[in-house]
């Protein structure tokens, strides 16, 4: 059964979806679909699309271990839209269309901006520049950003930073610090929007996501910025997304979408729904607000929020696109289009100086027969040549040429990107079969959840996980080497194998004899013999129950760790233990 939220500014109280239907009477669901895999510039499943920006007439794509940002044809195909400059490894990077707004701050419409660690690029006429560095901003990773369409920020651009770090940025690439949520660490900020003025008590307030502490918090109006923790509950939040009022589509007629989303690691497809999704049954949801969670698991969700005059009400907006979802967009309806430029016609009108064809005609005729042609040629030509020419010839060539020239001549030029680490490795929760593994269907599990009592561990949720591991290796005896790293400094602690669950696997997913041991320091050691040489998968069951009874992690209450196997590419995978 769907579990529906009712949040008051502070409280939380949780209802069934038979309570909700007497509180509304409505039920949302959504129809997602599968839309682009990258095709025709990557192979199936090595795409990894991470962040999303739709306007009425481009969608854009930026993947996972690339520096490009691809272009979605309404037919899913990708082209190259632009490149930003090399960062050097696989990061998430969002992006935002400059609304018709913007321009009230110094932007210029339908420019793109994209987060790339501290700095912020922008994309216009296809040319990248550098825009905007964010002082203070000490994440390399995750950051969010979106545009003030409602003016309550002068419609300046806003950037949150994974550790917390909030910015609003001016047409002239002056970024002002306004929020910091998380003086003392211990949250992840991610996708965040303007909701609309009239939008219950945080209206025209800056929403963001904070997937460490499954919360949504806002940034109040300036000069304060009031920041409000934990507005709404919200498991894994990932982004928040306004509905514009009233929803418009991209790829009118071939599909209508109103939304897309990017799941990363599992299909590794973009999806898209229907504009219906958002106008059916009337009123539809414009001015609503869209929250979505990076993973499915403890009862992660797509969800729509609503105001019903005294509380805010989240009700799911299923069914959920399975996997890791990243980056999404609203098809923005306040990106202009651009305007049809009949310039060619007239630039192109040169193409009547095709009427030498007419210089040609006297000549002939006056050299020919005099006599007959004087009389003859004037009336022909002064008529017939002006007519064809000046009509027919600029409407066939200015319609023509730029079409081809602008879609077709960047496909050649990506090359695939390189294969992400989460082909090779992953943390996922209990339940996953390599068959999920190998098949990329597995859930990524991002964290684990403790409470302390008496200043030590008290309780870990869930009780165990898996790492999964993609090795290659020659037929006979083959030894590998996983090691476990905590990179936040505050905790010694680490996991424990639990009993069970360890294991080897052919590329059939038939276990395959093994030895698999744990010293002190938590290095595991793998030994198997391969009966012939190939693709073999290692399953290592954690037991997160080992940590209790450890002193809590201080003076910061999250740690992170990394599970790596040495010599192995890619094979890093990272989870935390966060504080309830």
């Amino acid at each position: 059964m769907k579990k529906r939220t009712k949040l008051s500014l502070r409280t939380k109280i949780y209802l069934t979806l038979t309570g909700l239907l007497a509180l509304t009477g409505i039920i949302y669901a959504s129809n997602p679909t599968p839309f682009s895999s990258g095709g025709p510039l990557y192979a199936p499943g090595d795409w990894y699309p991470t962040g999303v920006a739709a306007s009425p007439d481009v969608v854009l794509v930026t993947p996972y271990c690339s520096d490009d940002i691809d272009r979605i044809d309404c037919n899913g195909n990708a082209s190259l839209f632009a490149t930003i400059p090399g960062f050097g490894s696989c990061r998430e990077k969002y992006m935002t269309f400059a609304p018709f707004q913007s321009a009230a701050a110094g932007f210029t419409p339908r420019d793109v901006f994209v987060t790339q660690g501290a700095l912020v690029f922008k994309i216009h006429n296809g040319t990248t520049t550098p825009f905007a560095a964010l002082p203070g901003c000490f994440a390399s990773d995750h950051n969010g950003i979106t545009f003030d369409h409602f003016g309550t920020y002068g419609f300046n651009l806003i950037v949150t930073c994974q550790e917390g770090n909030v910015f609003r940025i001016d047409g002239g690439g002056n970024a002002t610090h306004i929020a910091g949520l998380f003086p003392g660490g211990g949250g992840i900020l991610e996708g965040p929007a303007v909701v609309p003025p009239l939008f219950g008590p945080h209206g025209g307030e800056i929403w963001v996501a904070d997937e460490q502490n499954h919360a949504i918090h806002t940034i109040g109006l300036p000069p304060t910025y009031t920041v409000t923790l934990n507005v709404i509950h919200h498991q894994f939040a990932e982004g928040v997304y306004v509905v514009p009022n009233p929803p418009c589509a991209a790829c009118t007629g071939n599909g209508n979408w109103g939304f897309f989303l990017a799941e990363q690691q599992s299909l590794k497809l973009l999806w898209a729904y229907p504009l219906t999704d958002f106008t059916v049954p009337p009123p539809g949801l414009g001015g609503k607000v869209i929250l979505t969670s990076e993973v499915g698991v403890d009862g992660g969700d797509t969800s729509v929020v609503t105001f019903n005059g005294l509380n805010y009400v989240q009700t799911s907006f299923g069914p959920r696109v399975i996997g890791v979802n990243e980056g999404s967009s609203m098809v923005d309806c306040d990106v202009p289009t651009p305007t049809p430029t009949p310039t060619p016609s007239a630039t192109f009108t040169p193409t009547a100086t095709f009427t030498p064809t007419a210089t040609f005609t006297p000549t002939a005729t006056a050299t020919f027969t005099p006599t007959a042609t004087a009389t003859f040629t004037p009336t022909a030509t002064a008529t017939f040549t002006p007519t064809a020419t000046a009509t027919f010839t600029p409407t066939a060539t200015a319609t023509f040429t730029p079409t081809a020239t602008a879609t077709f001549t960047p496909t050649p030029t990506p090359t695939p990107t390189p294969t992400p680490p989460g082909d090779v490795s992953k943390i996922t929760p209990t339940g996953t079969t390599c068959n999920d593994f190998k098949n990329g269907t597995a859930e990524t599990l991002a964290s684990l959840s403790y409470s302390v009592k008496n200043g030590q561990i008290n309780q870990v949720a869930p009780g165990v996980f898996f790492y999964w591991l993609k090795v290659t290796v020659p037929a006979g005896n083959n030894v590998f080497t996983v090691t476990e790293t905590i990179t936040t400094g505050n905790f010694t602690r680490i996991f424990s194998l639990a009993n069970g669950g360890n294991n080897v696997w052919n590329n059939s997913c038939n276990s395959t004899s093994n030895t698999i041991t744990q010293a002190a320091n938590g290095t595991v050691t793998v030994s198997f013999n391969a009966p012939v040489a190939g693709t073999y998968f290692i399953s290592l069951k954690y037991d997160s129950g080992s940590v209790k009874g450890a002193a809590a992690p201080a003076p910061t209450t999250t740690v992170h760790y990394d599970i790596t196997t040495t010599g192995v590419p890619g094979s890093t995978s990272g989870i935390d233990l966060i504080k309830n």
